[in-house]
């Protein structure tokens, strides 16, 4: 079971509204003892959760140049989304970048790719029946 991911931004104010947009729900943005801000989003509903899984994103608000972020689909976070046909008008116009448009995926759910403000490749896949 998946208890998080964790990541590095350097802007993660934009990085938290991204991910908003797509259903998460911040559930801390504290600054460490060692001064670095960090963020932690659930992506799931279920927030009555005991054994701390249902699927997280960690951010660590770094200062200067990132790693090189990779911009290759295989390298990517794979979120369940609402209405992904009406999803993604909304996240084009807030300045997303689609690297991958809407297409069927293997198990016949619509699936598309977008770009996070650090440039990861974020799978949106419909949360609702498969398409046949």
């Amino acid at each position: 079971m998946l208890k998080h991911v964790s990541f590095i931004t350097a802007d993660l104010d934009a990085v938290l509204a991204f991910y908003e947009r797509l259903g998460g729900v911040a559930e801390k943005n504290l600054t460490t003892a060692e001064g670095h801000r960090r963020a932690v989003l659930r992506l799931d509903s279920d927030s009555d959760r005991q054994d701390g899984g249902g699927g997280r994103l960690q951010f660590f608000q770094v200062a200067g140049e990132l790693p090189n972020s990779h911009a290759h689909w295989a390298e990517h976070i794979a979120l369940f989304v609402t209405d992904l046909r009406a999803l993604l008008p909304i996240l084009r116009a807030a300045g997303v970048t689609v690297s991958r448009d809407l297409t069927p995926s293997p198990s016949g759910r619509d699936m598309a790719f977008v770009l996070d403000p650090d440039g990861r490749q974020v799978e949106l896949l419909e949360a609702g029946a498969t398409r046949n």
